[in-house]
């Protein structure tokens, strides 16, 4: 580095513009991709964005800082330490690392959550190991992973490390190549190690190089969560480290992959070196593992049909319940059958259980208006349109609703016998043996709707959190360490929506 204090102020200069200039085009790739989320999702929130543009902006206002000073340093001609003083504090910017993350969730990502994450391993944890009470937690037995995908599935960690740095990591902690052992095949192998007999590897966290433990630790904190009754898959992304360059570094990702850890080295970690512009495939992907045909809940069946779905011009009112005029609420923020339910069922042959149609039938004979009787007998194809065809029932069906039907929407919904599909599953051995005690903890209908779907092997549609939560949990309490073991299929719709209902004085 040249020690001469102007050529010192040009690099300053010139690099100060080019960060600041980087930072504010990073910020600008992560407002249109929030930009694209409030356009289409029901939820723009869904996709955890704040943390990482949160990161970037503190950056920014830390880069505009600097390159103000670096000009008043210029315009002043002050002395060589500051000018390397200012140097140093640019080259040490936190922007390459934000950049990189960006760069390899846009091109190698799909099913974008949320960047910036701590999941726990060991007991006093939230749900799925995810972040919870803070006082309820060990930090030390954590990681903190930097991007999470495919819808939860997957786990990224980014490491920006030099091979420079890491090789100087390794040596610094005495880790060493040893290619005297032999492999039993007369071929030399190479071990990294940095003790001399047989220690115990967990008794001094100083001693381990830190992509080793980052390694482990994702391993624990993965092994501790399931997502959809799987363990994430976990990927660890290092670009500035090239593979075959160097025996010790080969045998570190070699370590790291003996986790189960999938490892992208190079310009291969960034997905290549023509970015995606279009951010369409980081949008989440809840419907990519529904099945042809679809088993739609109660709760689902009554959202179909209410007034509150279909009618633009209902208003909050006192003689709603708090909860209706809630939903109401919602609704004309974001409509649900447009932007949630539809896009979930189109193109789907639709089915139901008995129970679930008859329970549905009820209800809506008992409270529902006119009109929310009228869509009922349409969905489900009873008399008098018994006869119509998919054509008719969707445009007799769009003369009750202010929103245009789509045509692929298959009605109507047919009603299927649950319990002797369910029966012959058990007998057939297609349902696991737990299937009993999920049995023990369901309702007549919530039987007949999710034990039907796992025994179909159909996807459940469905807006009863709380119960798919506790089949969740007892998957989990009994799996006797089946890891294969998965429950049944179920897709959770955010929020339903009740009938209007008869209100006294109001015209059906």
């Amino acid at each position: 580095m040249s020690s001469n204090p102007t050529d010192q102020l040009q690099t300053s200069q010139t690099l100060a513009t080019s960060l600041v200039a980087r930072c504010r085009s990073l910020l600008a790739d992560l407002g249109a991709f929030q930009a694209l989320l409030a356009q289409t999702q029901r939820n723009p929130q869904i996709v955890e964005v704040r943390s990482l543009r949160s990161n970037a902006l503190s950056e920014l206002r830390t880069l505009e800082r600097l390159d103000a000073q670096v000009r008043a340093v210029n315009d002043n001609d002050n002395d060589n330490e500051d000018s390397l003083r200012l140097l140093h504090a640019l080259r040490s910017s936190n922007l390459p690392f934000y950049e990189a993350v960006w760069a390899i969730a846009r091109n190698s990502c799909r099913g974008l959550v949320m960047f910036g994450k701590r999941f726990y391993w060991g007991g006093g944890g939230g749900e799925d190991g995810a972040e919870g009470k803070r006082s309820a937690r060990d930090k030390r037995k954590s990681v903190f992973v930097d991007i999470v995908a495919a819808d939860g599935e997957e786990w990224v960690k980014v490491s920006t490390v030099s091979q420079t740095r890491l090789l100087f990591e390794m040596a610094k902690k005495g880790w060493e190549g040893d290619d005297s052992d032999s492999d039993g095949e007369g071929e030399a192998r190479t071990v990294l190690r940095n003790f001399d007999g047989d220690e115990d590897e967990d008794d001094d966290d100083d001693d381990q190089i830190e992509l080793i433990k980052l390694a482990g630790d994702l391993r624990k904190a993965a092994d501790a969560t399931r997502v959809r009754y799987r363990h994430p898959r976990l990927r660890f992304m290092i670009p500035k480290i090239e593979e075959g360059t160097s025996v010790e570094i080969d045998g570190l990702l070699k370590i790291i992959r003996g986790y189960g850890i999938t490892v992208v080295c190079g310009e291969n970690a960034y997905g290549g070196t023509d970015a995606q512009r279009d951010l369409s495939h980081l949008l989440p992907q809840p419907f990519k593992r529904f099945t042809p045909t679809l088993n739609v809940d109660c709760t689902l069946l009554l959202a179909v049909v209410s007034d509150l779905s279909h009618r633009k011009d209902i208003t909050q009112s006192p003689i709603h319940h708090r909860a209706i005029n809630r939903q109401i609420e919602v609704e004309h923020d974001r409509p649900l059958l447009p932007t949630e339910l539809w896009p979930a069922m189109v193109g789907h042959e639709l089915v139901c259980t008995e129970e679930a149609a008859r329970r549905m039938k009820e209800i809506v004979t008992i409270i529902g208006t006119e009109t929310e009787n009228l869509r009922m007998k349409i969905l489900m194809g009873d008399a008098p349109f018994a006869e119509c065809s998919t054509e008719d029932l969707l445009r007799k069906y769009q003369e009750l609703s202010d929103y245009e039907m789509p045509s692929q929407w298959k009605l109507p919904v047919k009603a299927v016998e649950a319990h002797s599909v369910i029966a012959s599953a058990r007998d057939n051995g297609k349902l696991p043996p737990l299937c009993r005690k999920v049995e023990d903890i369901l309702s007549d209908i919530n039987y007949s709707v999710f034990l039907y779907g796992w025994a179909a092997e159909v996807a459940t549609i469905s807006s009863n959190r709380t119960v798919v939560k506790e089949i969740e949990a007892m998957v989990e309490k009994h799996r006797d360490g089946d890891e294969d073991l998965e429950g049944p299929l179920i897709w959770v719709c955010d929020t339903a929506r009740s009938l209007i209902g008869k209100e006294k004085g109001r015209k059906s």
